[in-house]
């Protein structure tokens, strides 16, 4: 039976972070499991841009993700949020880039609210009990988090993969959240998702490149 592929992502720089701790995290994850893990693990970095966002579905095509972890940075955060949900809307807020969303809605004939099958309170109270602050919540925001979040969500259950999306807090150098404390806590959801997850039927192999897009949205950032 093929091995799940996971996909682990994190936020670059945008508007008042020059360094996003997201990205940090989604590399540093993906490198330390990948030699030991039962499943393909890779993690992108993506722009923090309303352009390149709308270019996620297409880099999960590409890849074909059973699942898929997004982490993204919260200035407010006290503790790990694990998202329950995305809804449709899109803030008109500048980007990395300056610029802003097309629309106020993530999909102009989309649902107003998409939910993870994981069990997102499940993993907040098992987060808790491990020693790592954690909640569910219940919005996702408005910017470029909620964006992916929402997008995922969709293509996720057309193709039989899971999503989940967890705001992170600032990284305050030591304790929590220090760096370690932190990583430790991304490896142990990416236990339990991969755990929850279980071994999934196999995916077909797309045709042609399957780094394309991934270089497209690549291109994108360094536009």
């Amino acid at each position: 039976m093929a091995r799940p592929r996971v996909l682990i992502t994190g936020f670059g720089p945008f508007p008042g972070v020059p360094e996003n701790p997201s990205s940090w995290l989604a590399e540093t994850l993906a490198e330390q499991a990948a030699p030991d893990s039962t499943a393909e693990i890779q993690a992108r970095v993506l722009p923090t841009e309303w352009q390149a966002a709308r270019l996620i579905p297409g880099l999960y095509t590409a890849l074909q993700p059973t699942l898929m972890i997004h982490f993204g940075l919260s200035q407010r955060a006290k503790a790990l949020r694990i998202e329950r949900f995305a809804h449709n809307r899109a803030a008109l807020r500048a980007d990395a880039r300056g610029a802003l969303p097309p629309s106020t809605l993530v999909h102009p004939d989309g649902r107003a609210r998409v939910d993870t099958k994981l069990p997102a309170t499940t993993l907040a109270a098992h987060l808790t009990g491990s020693g790592f602050p954690a909640v569910a919540s219940r919005s996702a925001g408005s910017y470029l988090c909620n964006y992916l979040y929402y997008h995922s969500l969709d293509w996720a259950e057309r193709n039989s993969a899971l999503a989940l999306f967890v705001h992170i807090p600032p990284v305050n150098g030591r304790g929590f959240f220090g760096k370690a404390a932190l990583l430790r806590a991304g490896r142990e959801i990416l236990r339990f998702t991969l755990d929850t997850a279980q071994m999934r039927a196999p995916v077909p192999a797309m045709p042609g490149a399957p780094f394309a897009v991934a270089e497209a949205v690549t291109r994108a950032k360094n536009a």
